[in-house]
């Protein structure tokens, strides 16, 4: 058997990946990488993706970074798909037949998403959101159709009918949530949220769950509460699962995702996982860009022996969806009485400040985007409450410019 070794060779060309790379080259380490990308572009800020449903985009629209990056960084891109891996051997199999060894190795092969079992519906027949294959096939399958019914009232399920209203579609939104974003955000800034949707004419169903649909001519229909729904379309925005396939493969331990120390090490000494495919500490699974890219940091710095511990950052989001800016971060920490809780209103701004011992450990907003940036440096540094009045000031002097754009 022939096959070519690689002193390193990363899985999967999600940011984890490259910043991998990126932070080997920062600290001098020149041993070629082998990059194996399974999908057919450019690697891609997977977050700009559902996000830009309305317009669609060129293939290579959203890259990380260019061909030139790639060769100037000795990283050798292969478009292919890893099918095996032999940890005892340190070997991986593409499917293109194509063998290597490595040194050490890096998995980020990110997460799927979950296609629910609905009767009455075939399983390909219900769409997703969570890559650019996946939205691909939404605005070439779905582009003459008009009615859409969306599952789930997450991050995905609200971006991806907030585009569709855009692009002048009917949507219906089922979630078992009792509202979207529940885990996210205080109810009162939901119902500001709901009743955007609702005045763009979303039906929007909650505390619901979708079990069957039922084929009606060329289209569907589906009975929620009572009424009796058609629809063209389904997509499922129910959550993604980490592709493991290939760490069972390799004997890694593996729950929900691949089991990582403080590191990004997993069972096996010369293998790391990064990104939406770990799991850590209490079986967290982060699947967060910026998180992502502070993993695949922390995993090139165990290959350079300059171990730095990782700490699982707050969950922040931020989004824009039926004209609001939405932000929300270390809203999970948050035990309802037990932090102290300053709400403030001020124009279109609406925020909830949460503070623990003094000090910020969450914040909550509508429309305050330009200052987002600032309000991540006071989480990150827990300014207490003066600081947040001088830094952070409400109410707006009269010379601050509101802007959503």
């Amino acid at each position: 058997m022939s096959f070519h070794n690689y002193p390193i060779i990363a899985i999967g060309a999600s940011i984890a990946s490259i910043s991998f790379i990126r932070t080997l080259r920062e600290n001098g380490d020149a041993r070629q990488v082998l990059l194996i990308h399974g999908e057919d572009r450019l690697p891609y800020k997977r977050t700009k993706i559902n996000k830009n449903m309305v317009r669609g985009f060129d293939k290579d629209e959203f890259k990380i970074a260019d061909e030139k990056w790639y060769k100037d960084n000795d990283v050798i891109l292969l478009f292919d798909r890893v099918i095996n891996i032999d940890s005892a051997e340190k070997m991986i199999s593409t499917k293109s037949g194509k063998v290597f060894s490595y040194g050490k190795l890096l998995l980020a092969t990110g997460a799927a998403s979950v296609v629910p079992k609905l009767t009455g519906i075939e399983q390909n027949e219900i769409y997703g959101v969570q890559n650019a294959y996946d939205v691909d096939q939404v605005l070439e399958a779905c582009a003459d159709k008009e009615r859409f019914l969306i599952i789930g009232g997450g991050v995905e399920g609200v971006e991806t009918a907030d585009q569709l209203i855009r692009k002048g579609k009917q949507v219906i939104l089922a979630s078992r949530m009792k509202q979207p974003l529940q885990r996210l955000f205080p109810e009162s800034l939901l119902n500001v949220l709901v009743e955007k949707m609702l005045a763009r004419d979303v039906k929007l169903f909650s505390g619901v769950s979708v079990t069957s649909v039922y084929k009606k001519n060329d289209a569907y229909s589906v009975n929620i509460q009572g009424q009796e729904l058609e629809f063209d379309a389904i997509i499922a925005c129910t959550g993604a699962i980490p592709n493991v396939e290939l760490a069972v493969k390799a004997d890694l331990k593996v729950e929900r995702g691949i089991v990582v120390d403080e590191y990004l090490q997993t069972s096996d000494k010369d293998i790391l996982a990064a990104g939406d495919v770990a799991q850590h500490a209490r079986g967290v699974i982060t699947g967060l860009w910026h998180a992502a890219e502070h993993q695949g940091k922390l995993a090139a710095l165990n290959v350079l022996g300059l171990p730095e511990e990782h700490k699982l950052p707050p969950y922040r989001l931020k989004t824009e969806v039926f004209g609001l800016f939405m932000f929300s971060a270390g809203y999970e920490s948050v035990i309802p009485g037990q932090q102290e809780l300053i709400e403030e209103e001020d124009r279109d701004i609406h925020r909830f400040m949460y503070y623990a011992g003094g000090k910020l450990m969450s914040a909550v907003f509508i429309n305050d985007k330009e200052r987002a940036k600032t309000y991540q440096q006071g989480l990150f540094e827990q300014w207490d409450k003066n600081k947040v009045k001088e830094k952070l000031p409400l109410p707006l002097s009269s010379g601050f410019s509101f802007s959503l754009g």
